[in-house]
């Protein structure tokens, strides 16, 4: 989904149910996989609060 959203590891989705939709927030979890990759990620801020959710 590169360049549809503002942060590439988060999205919102929804089903097509037009009674009874349900809307989705699906966010990527980086697992790093060698001590280089955890090096990278550990440079990133990549914590969520109430205050980033979006009530609309």
């Amino acid at each position: 989904m590169h360049g549809w959203t503002n942060d590439e590891r988060m999205m919102i989705a929804c089903c097509n149910d037009g009674t009874r939709p349900v809307v989705f927030k699906i966010e990527r979890i980086d697992i790093p996989e060698s001590k280089e990759e955890e090096e990278r990620l550990a440079k990133h801020n990549f914590r969520n609060t109430a205050e980033d959710a979006y009530t609309g």
